[in-house]
């Protein structure tokens, strides 16, 4: 992963930003509300047509080359206009992760970040209180040379209450809410299922307990704490931990902590026990948060948490898996959907980072002759879904490392590779403003200094 520098802005303005008109808001995007019209230009400057304008449901992406079909790698500019929808009157946080690119955002025709340096590479944060309505959201941004990263949410900053069933994060996550019947199909779903079938490394749907998943550990009040170095950000972070604490044996060397004390979990990538080191690394409320973070960790592609997804122990006891799953796969584009706020995808034509899977509810499972624990996972393949958090060489779930003392009470096995031809990837419904996202700006959980 790229190593990003985070840089932070935090803004609180006490004054309510009113609701606009939703027909007049509207009217200046001809796109759904939640989706941005997006125009492209061959110019840094937006000048004259557009080579390419369309409907999208994120803006930007991390562009290691052309950001979209028609458009040159260097020396081009995307105007992005949304009519977003506040669901309530709160506090919403606006982030805007920039790198390689100028920048500029607008709510409701206020100048919020003005990011003029393309050698600056970070995120930006404001706080505005917003009315409940339908609000005008404008993300412009133009790449001159090299890589062009922006990535941009609004989101809410309530916290949420308690699962209360033993699940991560809040009641109200995405993750812990089940698909609505009947969801739309994104109409892109049949290329890309046709690629995983047809992918040389894709030989079934792998479910990682041991490496390439996250070791977890739980530190109770009174645990020391250890400072870690933070090589992408040069920044520092002091957390609880004991010397047992292990990450995966892997290239990821994943690793999640767990303050029992604050419901604080941080997150490291690439974690070096010996140099208390780490190449990247975020903080979730692992009981009230949502389980997404705005753009700029950079420790993980879509930054859904390790833990967002993640198959326990504890779900396997119960016979039941009552939350999303998270998948990761070797297709996955430049571009997000929402909960996801960034990726580290290549492929142009791909999948964005955050869509959500499912599996065809009409399936009837009793025909496949499923272990146990293939029909726990794949029903809730069925009810949940999962969100695509990652990338990687196969097609890939995650359950809690074994590393870190973890048994399952029954055999962990992978997915047969004939359930691929009957996953459908859904038509994005979350829109940012629907869901709380932490940052590294919050405040009641030890942050980056």
């Amino acid at each position: 992963m790229r190593a990003f520098v985070l840089l932070t802005v935090f803004l609180v303005v006490a004054a309510c930003a009113p609701a606009r008109n939703e027909t007049d808001a509207a009217a200046q995007n001809p796109c759904d509300v939640g989706q941005y019209w997006t125009r492209y230009y061959n110019n840094t400057d937006h000048a004259g047509t557009a080579v390419l304008a369309r409907c999208e449901y994120s803006v930007g992406g991390n562009f290691a080359g052309s950001p979209a079909p028609g458009i040159q790698a260097d020396g081009f500019s995307a105007d992005a206009i949304g009519s977003l929808r506040f669901p309530v009157t709160g506090q919403y946080r606006i982030a805007s992760m920039s790198g390689g690119v100028v920048a500029r955002v607008w709510l409701d025709g206020e100048l919020i970040f003005d990011h003029a340096d393309t050698r600056d590479w970070g995120t930006d944060l404001a706080t505005r209180t917003v009315e409940a309505g339908v609000h005008a959201v404008r993300v412009s941004y133009a790449g001159v040379s090299g890589p062009a990263v922006q990535e941009f949410s609004v989101s809410q900053v309530a916290l949420g209450p308690a699962s209360g069933n033993g699940n991560y994060f809040a009641a109200n996550s995405f993750l812990n809410q089940p698909l609505p019947p009947n969801p739309a199909v994104d109409p892109r779903s049949p290329n890309w299922v046709a690629a995983l079938m047809h992918h040389p490394d894709v030989k079934a749907i792998d479910v990682n307990e041991d490496i390439w998943t996250t070791a977890v550990y739980h530190a109770p009040a009174g645990t020391p704490t250890r400072t870690v170095a933070v090589r992408n950000s040069g920044k520092s972070i002091e957390i609880p931990y004991l010397p047992h604490y292990l990450p995966t044996q892997d290239a990821d060397a994943h690793i999640a902590i767990i303050d029992d004390t604050t419901g604080c979990e941080y997150e490291f990538q690439s974690f070096k026990p010996d140099a208390m080191s780490a190449i990247a690394q975020a903080t979730y409320r692992v009981n009230t948060g949502s389980g997404g973070h705005v753009s700029g960790p950079a420790h993980s592609g879509g930054e859904l948490s390790y833990l967002a997804g993640l198959i326990t122990p504890e779900d396997v006891q119960a016979g039941a898996i009552d939350h999303a799953l998270r998948f990761a796969i070797p297709i996955n584009a430049p571009t997000y959907v929402y909960p996801g706020t960034r990726s580290d995808g290549t492929v142009l034509d791909g999948v964005p980072e955050g869509i959500r899977i499912q599996l065809d509810p009409a399936l009837d499972l009793r025909t496949l002759k499923l272990s146990p624990f293939q029909q726990m996972v794949a029903t809730a393949l069925q009810k949940y879904g999962a969100f695509d958090a990652d990338v990687a060489k196969t097609f890939s779930l995650t359950a809690r490392s074994v590393i870190d003392g973890t048994r399952y009470p029954i055999r962990v096995d992978d997915l047969p590779r004939e359930l691929i031809g009957h996953l459908r990837f859904l038509t994005p419904s979350i829109s940012s403003t629907d869901i709380q996202l932490d940052t590294a700006a919050d405040q009641g959980c030890r942050q980056q200094r």
